[in-house]
């Protein structure tokens, strides 16, 4: 076993001399030229990586990592971390990948490093492996070459995952700035909104879901207007009807009395906007499980608040749900939204 080991690591030094040849030889590493490179480095490294990794395990077969404390599982992991923290070392300082931003003096410090490095492994292997040789050495001596990579390797670790931590931090950094200025922008287009034309426009910030900022300044925007209310009724009966369910799903209104007739209207628009969006589906892609239970949980959420004006809605309803049977000329999934009315239907003793 000991000498096929040292014919592995024979065979990985030849290996690392193709790879000297291809580190700092005279080589194009722009376009073809340059993927093949990289292929034949990656490819190159891979097979050291395999011929350590066979050694790597007679080692352990013949006891060569008994000098480390512990036993059984816990040495293992311990190894195998080991050993990936000099192989990772290696293959990141070849690459030269997190250095850019250094002194030019550091480098060129670097760019020895993967050499020294693979030498150090090398003769760590070796050393690990012929037990009568490494106990001849004073421990300093064989230790040092078995350290060294796994140190180098932890170093490359920290390099990376400090670039990770950076990168993550601008990121959140551009995400939470972004955030800011489209809260902003709603901010300013709430502010800038015609109340008297377009005060519909407003009625999406007083869902329940948005922003409890946004929808204060929206309700705020809505209630400057002395006809609120009468232009909420208005456009609860024309198709703008779903921006009006919005609103009166989330909000109280001083008049009940004022929308009871009008919800009529704007349940049986709702019906047929349905239909029409259904006809217009080309797939289950457009017509998914999902589709229309928003809407319908704002019409149901609107008439639950106007349940005192002892106003009977089942008729409105009962078309809001056969809306929902518009054939389609695929396969037409089950869509939740049935549920939600079938429930509020047999709740009121309609079905």
């Amino acid at each position: 076993m000991t000498g096929i080991g040292n014919l592995l690591i024979g065979i990985s030094g030849l290996l690392f001399m193709i790879a000297l040849h291809l580190l700092y030889g005279n080589h194009t590493k722009s376009g073809d030229a340059g993927v093949g490179y990289a292929w034949s480095l990656l490819l190159t490294l891979s097979g050291q990586v395999i011929c350590l990794t066979i050694v790597a395990l007679i080692t352990a077969k013949k006891g060569g990592f008994s000098w480390i404390v512990g036993a059984g599982s816990g040495r293992t992991l311990f190894i195998i971390a080991g050993f990936l923290l000099a192989i990772w070392g290696i293959a990141f300082f070849s690459m030269g990948e997190g250095t850019g931003h250094l002194p030019v003096f550091i480098r060129s410090l670097l760019k020895i490093l993967p050499p020294v490095l693979y030498l150090s492994v090398l003769a760590a292997s070796v050393l690990l492996l012929n037990i009568p040789l490494r106990q001849s050495l004073p421990d300093w001596v064989w230790r040092l070459p078995v350290y060294f990579p796994v140190i180098v390797g932890l170093l490359a670790f920290m390099i990376v995952f400090t670039k990770k931590m950076q990168r993550d931090a601008e990121n959140f950094k551009s995400y939470q700035s972004g955030k800011a200025q489209q809260f902003q922008s709603e901010l300013d287009q709430i502010d800038a909104t015609d109340l008297e034309r377009d005060m519909v426009f407003l009625l999406s910030y007083t869902d329940k879901n948005q922003s409890s900022v946004l929808r204060k300044r929206a309700l705020q925007r809505i209630h400057t207007r002395e006809d609120w209310q009468e232009e909420l009724v208005r456009r609860l009966q024309n198709d703008w009807a779903p921006e009006v369910f919005t609103f009166l799903a989330s909000k109280d209104v001083p008049d009940e009395g004022m929308f009871a007739e009008a919800l009529k209207v704007g349940i049986l628009i709702q019906a047929r906007l349905i239909r029409e969006s259904i006809r217009n589906c080309n797939s289950a892609y457009d017509l998914y499980p999902g589709r229309f239970s928003w809407e319908v949980e704002r019409v149901l959420s609107t008439l639950d608040r106007f349940k005192d004006t002892g106003i009977n809605y089942t008729s409105q309803v009962n078309e809001l749900r056969k809306s929902l049977d518009e054939p389609v000329h695929f396969n037409k999934p089950e869509l939740k939204a049935k549920i939600l009315l079938d429930r509020w239907l047999k709740k009121h003793h309609t079905l």
